[in-house]
């Protein structure tokens, strides 16, 4: 991910059915692509909280914005610089590691701070949460062994500092 280009954009939506798709659907009306995007509620079941990574220009992010504060269950949208934020995902992988290999891939989950989930006779399944650049390393390194199967959950992100998005501007 190109940090320079890229913009977090936590969306603050109420929590009803439908809203994730509207958000899409406006992204592939205006030909922006969502490089990630993770929904979930919020700790008010009232509001969802939907995190999107962007990649584009000044210009891209003002119009995006724009276009997502124009929808009817959007209450607040708050752009966030990668470097300005907690963020963090998840990465589930299934490496090959039948005979010698499995301690190779056993010690390198041990490296990176990485959970054995499942061994089987030929794989193992790991689990591990982090920054964007230390999962795609990780992957990296796995590649070795044979990278069988493979889920990202996308970032998702809070402002840095004390205060929310609900919080009055």
């Amino acid at each position: 991910m190109n940090k320079e280009n890229t913009m977090v954009l936590s969306v603050l939506a109420v929590n009803h059915p439908g809203v994730l798709l509207r958000v899409a659907g406006l992204f592939s009306r205006r030909g922006f692509n969502i490089d990630s995007i993770v929904a979930c509620r919020t700790e008010n079941p009232a509001f969802s909280r939907l995190t999107l990574v962007v990649e584009g220009d000044e210009a891209t992010f003002t119009q995006l914005i724009r276009q997502l504060l124009k929808l009817e269950d959007i209450v607040k949208v708050r752009a966030m610089e990668t470097d300005n934020c907690s963020n963090s995902e998840l990465l589930l992988v299934k490496v090959e590691a039948a005979g010698p290999s499995r301690g190779g891939v056993l010690k390198a989950a041990q490296t990176y701070g990485a959970r054995v989930l499942d061994i089987g006779d030929a794989t193992v399944t790991i689990e591990m949460t982090g920054q964007t650049d230390e999962m795609d390393h990780f992957i990296e390194h796995m590649e070795q062994f044979g990278v069988r199967e493979m889920a990202r959950t996308g970032i998702t992100a809070l402002e840095r500092g004390d205060e929310a998005i609900l919080d009055e501007e």
